[in-house]
């Protein structure tokens, strides 16, 4: 099983987003086929990173269940990395003008404080409006501010915050795990083993 076709992604993503579910619940979630979902669920027990428990499925180790997807995706290198002279602040407002979509830790800053990292993450818009995009970019003076631009290896279904673009969180976890930066969501799966806990 391919975790990285965009079916089985799909199917993945909803289980990361549901944490606690059922074969139906990732089906009717993910908008794929039920054989799909039954699956993804199926090997993902046989992988022990899911169990039954009662009439559900939960996730029994996120890192293992996250780790799981970097054997078949390793995150793509930057197509361009621009270092601007622009305010920082304004970056993320500034690329979803543009339809640049933040990942990695400049997405993951929306769903969590762990980390804080000074350069900006995003994916290109589509393949037929990242070169005009990248190179509007270019043309901006030179400065500090560090921005990496990443190709939609896996197309994105980009989620608003705010004024910002930015991945969801399934997809923003997937990306960090199959990049560098696996160690930023430390913080988020102590707070979700927490949260099992009381309930």
């Amino acid at each position: 099983m391919d975790l990285a076709r965009p079916r089985t992604l799909k199917a993945l993503e909803a289980v990361v987003e549901l944490g606690s579910f059922s074969q139906y619940s990732v089906w009717k979630k993910a908008g794929t086929s039920f054989e799909t979902a039954h699956n993804l669920v199926r090997y993902l027990e046989l992988k022990n990173v899911v169990a039954r428990v009662g009439k559900r499925y939960e996730v029994t180790t996120w890192p293992g269940l996250l780790g799981l997807f970097v054997s078949f995706r390793t995150f793509p290198k930057p197509t361009a990395t621009l270092q601007l002279a622009v305010d920082s602040r304004q970056v993320p407002k500034y690329l979803a003008e543009k339809g640049f979509v933040l990942c990695l830790t400049s997405a993951w800053s929306h769903y969590d404080d762990y980390l804080r990292d000074p350069q900006f993450h995003a994916y290109a818009p589509s393949k037929a409006n990242a070169g005009r995009s990248i190179a509007e970019l270019s043309q901006l003076p030179r400065g500090t501010t560090v921005i990496n631009i990443y190709p939609q290896d896996i197309p994105v279904s980009p989620v608003k915050h705010g004024k910002n673009l930015a991945t969801a969180l399934p997809r923003t976890l997937l990306d960090l795990y199959s990049s560098h930066y696996a160690y930023a969501t430390d913080n988020w799966i102590r707070k979700q083993a927490g949260k099992w806990r009381q309930e």
